[in-house]
């Protein structure tokens, strides 16, 4: 059987996630991602027509270009993927752990520990082709599910060789609030997460109606979409309430969307000069957010959602794979030579 694997963006840079698989006259395409800011190009989409297309996650830069495909496509994803969807947009389940035939194609899916209801594909052709969307094996909330075999992975590396260890990521924001704090997250991703840190640690804390709704929506999920015990802890938080007056003497830390700092109630905080709490920023920065962390304005703290390099390297050997492919990051082929040794591929189409 032969099988042509192209990844069509994705390669060497933090770009959207497209990859085409032709196999026995058919095409599926993994991803349909879009651009992180919207005046960065994005035209790997034009003159493509899959059989079908999978999405992973309900990120942009994995959805975000479904409205630019045709919509006689068949499209798969899981069912809280699929509220992020363009209106009307017809879609077909994917499952959330098992097994699922398309095209001819049998592709098992499991839980990605990236965000919610998100998923790994694997493909049983070629002696198994894993591609990982993205993933951590970091996540408080979600879990990650243990894959099969896979001669070819294709694996997130969104920080490409970086090794640092969450529990120390913790430690060093931990150190930074010691005052008035506003965190600008996305509601879906690190605030539920910081939330649950904050109240281990019993620091005062609190989060914006955006968050909050997504808090109460979370609370009504299949429990096996989270981390045993996570959902009876977090019906268990006790933030403090959104429109808590400033005190220097609280240091409160307010958590709040969008992560961009562009809008939302953190765009809101982060343009009142009222507002004299320092602004922390631990994930993806925009312009917008390196210009408040090259004037002063703000300061940056990782908070691990994508996967470290042991992490990597770990979830390669756990594959068996024998060709790995780093993705969404600037290569080094240097560094990844040395940490995957004769494992490592850079091709952009790969014949099996």
């Amino acid at each position: 059987m032969s099988v042509r694997v192209h990844i069509l963006s994705g390669l060497d840079a933090k770009a959207p996630a497209a990859i085409r698989i032709d196999v026995k006259g058919r095409t599926l395409l993994l991803d349909a991602g879009g651009p992180l800011q919207a005046d960065e190009p994005c035209d790997w989409y034009l003159d493509q027509s899959p059989d079908a297309i999978l999405i992973t996650h309900d990120h942009v830069d994995h959805i975000g270009a479904v409205r630019w495909l045709p919509e006689t496509i068949p499209l798969y994803c899981t069912p809280t993927v699929a509220q992020r969807l363009p209106a009307g947009r017809r879609w077909h389940p994917l499952p959330r752990q098992g097994t699922i035939t398309i095209e001819g194609i049998n592709i098992t899916c499991g839980l990605a520990g990236h965000s919610l209801d998100g998923i790994w594909l694997h493909l049983d052709i070629a002696g198994g082709i894993f591609y990982s969307g993205d993933f951590s094996f970091e996540s408080l909330l979600y879990p990650f599910d243990r894959p099969p075999r896979a001669a070819l992975a294709l694996l997130d590396a969104s920080y490409g060789l970086y090794s640092v260890d969450q529990s120390h990521c913790r430690d060093a924001l931990q150190a930074k609030l010691n005052r008035a704090s506003l965190l600008p997250v996305p509601p879906s991703g690190r605030a539920l997460e910081l939330a649950l840190w904050c109240q281990t640690l019993e620091l005062p804390w609190t989060f914006d109606p955006a968050c909050q709704k997504f808090h109460a929506a979370l609370q009504g999920l299949p429990a096996n979409l989270l981390k045993p015990g996570i959902q009876q802890q977090l019906a268990q938080l006790t933030p403090r309430p959104w429109d808590t007056p400033e005190n220097p003497d609280l240091a409160l830390i307010r958590l709040a969307a969008d992560a961009e700092g562009v809008a939302g109630e953190a765009g809101r905080l982060i343009s009142d000069p009222d507002y004299t709490g320092q602004v922390i920023y631990t994930g993806y920065t925009p312009p917008k957010a390196r210009a408040d962390i090259t004037s002063g304005r703000a300061e940056w703290c990782r908070w691990n959602v994508h996967p470290r390099l042991p992490c990597i390297q770990s979830l390669a050997d756990t594959l068996q794979a024998e060709q790995v492919i780093p993705l969404f990051c600037p290569i080094d082929a240097a560094g990844w030579q040395a940490a995957l040794g004769k494992r490592l591929r850079l091709d952009h189409v790969i014949h099996l």
